[in-house]
């Protein structure tokens, strides 16, 4: 079992963290935006996902990948990780912590969002 590192990133870490997170956002083209953020307790990644050929269910894609992602995604920070899906037009966090801080948001599978 990797040991994961629970303190809270450094402005250095928190780059890597972030390139890491745009890599690995370019390599899945079925997440249409990410929004990252770090607080005490672990890496936060909200992730919303591009909707099936034949409707708007995401949660095939999500059921079916969800625990790998987490877990590349928990390698690729050295960081405990929740890993959630949001259905909604905007990223909220209503219980992120109000100390938690954005590592990344992505979003240029949807131009028309302002970042």
């Amino acid at each position: 079992m990797q040991s994961v590192d629970r303190s809270p990133a450094g402005e250095q870490e928190a780059g890597q963290i972030q390139a890491a997170l745009s890599q690995w956002y370019a390599a899945h083209p079925s997440i249409r935006r990410l929004w990252a953020i770090e607080d005490a307790a672990a890496l936060i990644v909200l992730v919303a996902l591009e909707p099936t050929a034949d409707g708007d269910d995401t949660l095939p894609i999500w059921l079916g990948r969800q625990q790998t992602w987490a877990n590349h995604l928990k390698s690729l920070a050295n960081r405990d990780v929740q890993f959630n899906l949001t259905v909604s037009g905007a990223f909220e966090a209503p219980h992120v912590n109000a100390d938690a801080v954005v590592i990344t948001e992505l979003n240029w599978r949807e131009t028309w969002l302002s970042s």
